[in-house]
């Protein structure tokens, strides 16, 4: 019915978070597949050292011990399946980030309160850090001390790894957004009126607008070799040359 993440895994794959579960795009021929074959309500998603996780709500017909309601907490997806790594039946992560700069370093912003939650043994425990009221998270792919958030102060960037907050200068007011690997402090992200922007939190930096979404944009991602993901009212779309041409990978029932 509709998306709520998007991400790529390090072999340029792309992960989508959805309403009925967690799906995988073969970067080459576009075959979509259900992960794990579990349907539930998968709504912050991440890849942590390869391995796919993911936050969210059982399904109605699937509460077993993987899936615990009402919040599944944070589960990974490993070769034997689907596995509860922690907080089963507590948390709901809306957004998740990690970074490939530290493999063991995880941000969430939980539903239920106004924070930023960290772990830095790869999820296993989580502290909340800071009260941040934030739309969406990003963690820099190369310096994992840079956090950059969507506030309703604007776009924020952190040096301290999510501990103090500082604004953004002159950067556009973003809703979701993704960390560039490209791009030293890159950051790309969709505004508010569906501009999508590329720029970054570095001093000076140029803001530079690279296309449209199409309707409100639910999650944007960025992988290594530059291609760009976004969900938004046109269902699952990719580009891979700066937004001049976009394919689209998912429908959903609003795109339809």
């Amino acid at each position: 019915p509709h998306v709520h993440d998007v991400a790529f895994d390090a072999d340029g794959a792309l992960l989508v978070g959805a309403h009925t579960g967690a799906y995988r795009v073969d970067p080459t021929s576009d075959e979509v597949s259900l992960v794990g074959g579990v349907s539930f309500d998968a709504m912050g998603l991440t890849v942590q050292a390869g391995t796919l996780v993911a936050s969210g709500h059982p399904a109605p017909d699937n509460q077993d011990d993987t899936f615990t309601a009402p919040n599944i907490g944070l589960v990974r997806h490993t070769d034997t399946g689907w596995e509860q790594v922690s907080l089963a039946g507590v948390t709901d992560f809306h957004m998740l980030a990690a970074t490939p700069a530290a493999p063991d370093f995880f941000l969430g912003l939980p539903s239920d309160r106004p924070v930023l939650a960290a772990s830095i043994d790869a999820g296993r425990t989580w502290t909340d850090i800071g009260s941040l009221t934030a739309r969406d998270i990003s963690i820099d792919s190369m310096n994992p001390w840079v956090v950059t958030a969507t506030t309703p102060d604007g776009l924020m960037v952190s040096r301290d790894a999510g501990l103090t907050f500082t604004d953004v200068a002159d950067a556009p007011s973003l809703l979701v957004i993704a960390a560039d690997p490209t791009v030293e402090e890159g950051i790309i992200g969709v505004a508010t009126d569906g501009t999508i922007w590329a720029g970054g939190t570095m001093e000076g930096v140029v803001w530079n607008t690279v296309g449209n979404a199409i309707g409100e944009a639910a999650a944007i991602s960025v992988s290594f070799d530059g291609a760009v993901a976004i969900a938004d009212g046109g269902g699952v779309r990719v580009t891979t040359d700066a937004g001049n041409t976009w394919r689209t990978v998912i429908r959903t029932d609003d795109s339809r």
